[in-house]
């Protein structure tokens, strides 16, 4: 969708937009460790990345989010899980774990957007 196409659903992405990032983050630091909340937490954030795609288009997506950025963010959240699986007896290892899950779930989720966007042709930019 075109950012002036329908100025409700812009206002509206614009509005919930830091309300779904805090809900994430609140995810992420809200719960024990262990349970699986950092991957829960990168799809909350992924959801908010995708609102962001269908909302502003493919272009404004990849702009907000590079491609780089995003495979710096999974080669850390990769370490970072590595280093957590590690150290078992760190006190800290859960949380090291659960923040890189909630890294390495919020670069897959911006990957597979940006396969998406730019294999499916009504997602296009160009081709409203």
């Amino acid at each position: 969708m075109k950012a002036g196409a329908d100025a409700i659903v812009v206002a509206a992405a614009r509005f919930f937009t830091p309300f779904m990032a805090l809900f994430a983050f609140t995810l992420l630091t809200g719960r024990v460790a262990g349970g699986g909340v950092g991957f829960v937490a990168g799809m909350a954030f992924g959801l908010l990345l995708a609102l962001h795609a269908l909302t502003f288009g493919a272009a404004a997506a990849r702009s907000a989010f590079p491609t780089i950025l995003v495979r710096l963010v999974l080669a850390i959240g990769v370490v970072g899980i590595c280093a957590g699986a590690g150290l078992p007896r760190w006190g800290h290892a859960a949380q090291l774990i659960e923040a890189s899950a909630f890294l390495c779930t919020i670069a897959a989720a911006a990957l597979v957007l940006q396969v998406v966007f730019g294999r499916a042709p009504t997602l296009r930019d160009g081709e409203w």
